[in-house]
């Protein structure tokens, strides 16, 4: 006897693989109950599958003069997720972020060693020349008795400026009133508790703090089922649309995914309007309304740093003295090469690149490719990227919050276009947001006349247009959502509790 199979009982890959067969045999057009009879399968398991394989491969929903609905594949079936291509494009994506996360370790690291490295070794060379210079002047200036002959002038005023300071310093310090020392103290305290970690500031002006909209897909997804749950199950293409800001192909795609993880099925009304309805979304026990007070959730601007402006200008500032002093060494070491030094150190002349040759020589054995390379063209290089990192940063910062406004003002511009089909201008459309205010000045009007292309919009001599054919099926999707009723999804009371009487 033939084990019985049970209709709820299948693998879930095998219907989808032979409903997908199918549509590559036919390359055309089919209902459920097409696939039912072709199949042979279930009309449960066509039914719930044939959702899958429209996300999968990209499925596009007509409808007919009966109602009924046509899945069709007019671009072919290239599955999105599974595949040889889908499977290299995966791999491709991990090992680049993964290589991605790792070059940017090292390179963080590189760059904070680096910048403050550097200055400070450039800082201590100058020093240090600034006192081999004044020690071979003063002993330059005594005679064969080792008596001053009145120079160690650059020394004496050097000491007289730094005299001053600490006088200066001094006096302000002493005449300070308890209150206002009170108050700078308080003032340090609160700048020393905001501060950020060097080495966070850094990364920070170099790579910025990330995407502020990486969660977004969630962020949409509880956007759109909020909105659903709110609209007694139902949601049109319209309404998605003005959700997430897809263009219409766009949306057509996307809603298929929807379908397929929210459990919602395509619906018709008798006059031929598509919407969605999703069952089981409505049967839930929070009330509460969880849409964005009615209106689409707007992305948000990526910043260049959240590091305030002085701190990047210091950043620059310090990067600045780093390219300054690499290009000097590395001009001079491939222009002069190796100098002739003068017999004594007392005869050193007030030559800086002499002078730190001279130390250098010192401690290298080899001065002249030290300091080519280690104080000129690996300073200088790193200087240079220092800056051009943040500068093609800024380049695709500016075109990515573009493209977020854009998709932020489809979002206005269809939900204005639906609320009142009727007569829209697109300059009423687009509202004083800078989230939703891109540099074009016409993208409200082109994102009007790109809905009218798709839902046959019509222009009046103002400027202005309307659209019927979207005012026709708003009043189908509103009768549908009226038809609706909740309390035939309603929880009901609890007829079984696990820890009530008589529970185990």
């Amino acid at each position: 006897m033939a084990k019985e199979t049970k209709v709820y009982d299948y693998k879930t890959a095998a219907v989808r693989d032979r409903l997908a067969s199918e549509f590559r045999n036919t390359r055309g057009e089919a209902t459920v109950a097409d696939l039912v009879v072709r199949t042979g399968l279930p009309k449960y398991q066509v039914e719930t599958e044939v959702r899958a394989v429209a996300d999968e491969f990209g499925a596009r929903l007509r409808v007919t003069e009966s109602g009924e609905i046509l899945y069709s594949f007019p671009r072919g079936l290239h599955s999105r997720y599974r595949g040889l291509g889908p499977t290299l494009k995966r791999l491709w994506k991990a090992l680049r972020k993964g290589a991605a996360a790792v070059a940017a370790f090292l390179f963080k690291i590189w760059i904070v060693v680096m910048l403050v490295g550097y200055f400070v070794l450039f800082l201590a060379l100058t020093l240090a020349a600034l006192a081999a210079s004044i020690a071979a002047q003063t002993a330059g200036n005594r005679d064969s008795r080792g008596r001053n002959r009145g120079g160690g002038g650059g020394l004496m005023f050097t000491g007289r400026i730094l005299e001053l300071f600490v006088r200066i310093w001094f006096y302000g310090e002493l005449f300070k009133s308890p209150e206002q020392r009170y108050h700078e103290r308080e003032r340090r305290l609160a700048r020393s508790a905001d501060r950020r970690p060097l080495h966070k500031a850094v990364f920070s002006f170099v790579f910025g703090d990330g995407d502020p909209n990486e969660p977004w897909a969630e962020t949409e997804k509880k956007a759109v089922t909020a909105f659903i749950q709110a609209n007694r199950g139902l949601i049109s293409l319209e309404e998605f649309m003005t959700l997430t800001g897809h263009r219409p192909g766009e949306a057509e795609d996307a809603i298929n995914r929807y379908l397929y993880e929210f459990e919602g099925s395509p619906e018709v009304t008798p006059s031929g309007t598509i919407y969605y309805f999703f069952p089981a979304l409505m049967r839930r026990k929070d009330e509460r309304d969880r849409t964005f007070g009615g209106s689409a959730p707007l992305k948000r601007l990526v910043p260049f740093s959240s590091n305030p402006r002085k701190a990047n200008v210091w950043f620059a500032a310090l990067n600045g003295v780093n390219l300054a002093f690499g290009s000097f060494f590395l001009v001079n070491a491939l222009s002069r090469g190796i100098p002739r030094l003068p017999p004594g150190a007392e005869r050193i002349p007030a030559d800086f690149y002499l002078i730190v040759y001279a130390l250098i020589s010192q401690v290298a054995a080899d001065p002249l490719s030290a300091i080519l390379w280690g104080l000129g063209f690996v300073p200088a290089a790193f200087a240079v990227l220092f800056y051009l990192v943040p500068f093609l940063r800024s380049l695709r910062l500016a075109r990515t919050n573009e493209e977020i406004k854009r998709q932020n003002l489809r979002k206005l511009v269809y939900a204005r276009v639906w609320d009142e089909p009727g007569r829209v201008s697109p300059g009423a459309a687009a509202v004083p947001d800078e989230a939703a205010n891109p540099a074009d000045r016409k993208a409200a009007e082109k994102a009007v006349e790109e809905l009218a292309a798709w839902a046959g919009g019509e222009p009046d001599a103002g400027g202005a247009w309307s659209f019927p054919e979207l005012a026709r099926r708003k009043a189908d999707v509103e009768a549908a959502r009226r038809a609706v009723k909740p309390e035939d999804y309603a929880l009901g009371g609890a007829v079984f509790d696990s820890e009530g009487p008589g529970a185990g």
